[in-house]
């Protein structure tokens, strides 16, 4: 295979996954990095990689075994080493993957930082038109998961969590966005409810038991952004045990050109890993023409 020639990654996988696993877990040591990190501008000798890294002979010996087992670095003569042209290369395949994530997060951060702004800037009294969204979901296939007990969404969350976080989908929201929403919603006397939680996927994937694939279609929405704990805390949430900012989107949507449609009402965390402290919601109201 030439340089030039298209790497199909899903048969690589499928043929060479014990390679390819071992050839990761080469470097799946910080002490190896530091002696990458040495090796990176030039060949040096075994006592300057002990001296650099704090290494006992022995340790640095299992470590440089290692890399030069799976073909990271060369040994050269005179007890001097140095880094393959294939341990450049995939060294920094793997910083610039890191560096280009690590932009990502912080891209997020500071989207949820403005939207954390715009949801305290807010004008008190009815929505005004500037600050709803109109999204247009697509159809989805999703993973579903829903609990009812006295507390449905953190029961809920802990199942989707238990499923999704070994398989790495939570770590792109875009791709794996979550939507919630009551199901069946609470009634008065009653301390039980259900919530239901939402990820998309795009291919049939082994769930756990109690979950299940569904088809869902796509449709129209009116879009607001709130700040869960300030809405918690609120005196209105106290009183009335709803939210107040889906009491604005509903008073918008009636003032407005819109019908509203009797579907699910979703709740989307920009992170729903964090902490109900750090929450930001979009809440989403299905809408007509």
């Amino acid at each position: 295979m030439s340089d030039k020639d298209p790497i199909n990654v899903k048969e690589m996988l499928e043929k060479s996954s014990d390679e390819i696993a071992a050839v990761i877990k080469s470097l799946g040591h910080p002490k190896r990095l530091e002696v990458v990190n040495v090796l990176w501008s030039e060949p040096s000798a075994f006592i300057d990689l002990q001296n650099a890294t704090g290494l006992s002979k022995t340790a640095l010996v299992h470590h440089l075994d290692k890399l030069v087992e799976n073909g990271i670095v060369n040994r050269l003569e005179r007890g001097r080493y140095e880094l393959t042209g294939d341990g450049v290369e995939l060294v920094s395949a793997s910083v610039v993957a890191y560096a280009r994530s690590q932009k990502r997060k912080e891209d997020e951060a500071a989207r949820r930082a403005e939207h954390i702004q715009r949801v305290h800037a807010k004008r008190s009294g009815p929505l005004q038109d500037d600050e709803v969204r109109i999204v247009n979901l697509k159809d989805m296939k999703v993973a579903s998961v829903r609990v009812i007990s006295n507390q449905p969404e953190n029961d809920a969350w802990a199942k989707m969590l238990a499923w999704a976080e070994p398989k790495a989908l939570l770590n792109d929201s875009k791709k794996h966005p979550v939507y919630g929403f009551n199901n069946p919603d609470p009634k008065p006397g009653k301390s039980e409810y259900g919530y239901e939680f939402w990820m998309q996927i795009y291919e049939d994937m082994e769930l756990d038991e109690g979950m299940e694939i569904k088809k869902v279609k796509g449709r129209r929405y009116a879009v607001i952004t709130c700040n869960l704990t300030e809405e918690l805390e609120s005196d209105y949430f106290k009183e009335k045990g709803h939210l107040e900012s889906w009491k604005k989107i509903v008073e918008w949507a009636k003032a407005s050109p819109y019908g509203m449609e009797k579907e699910h009402c979703l709740e989307y965390a920009h992170d729903p890993g964090k902490s109900e402290g750090d929450l930001i919601l979009d809440l989403y109201l299905p809408i007509t023409e």
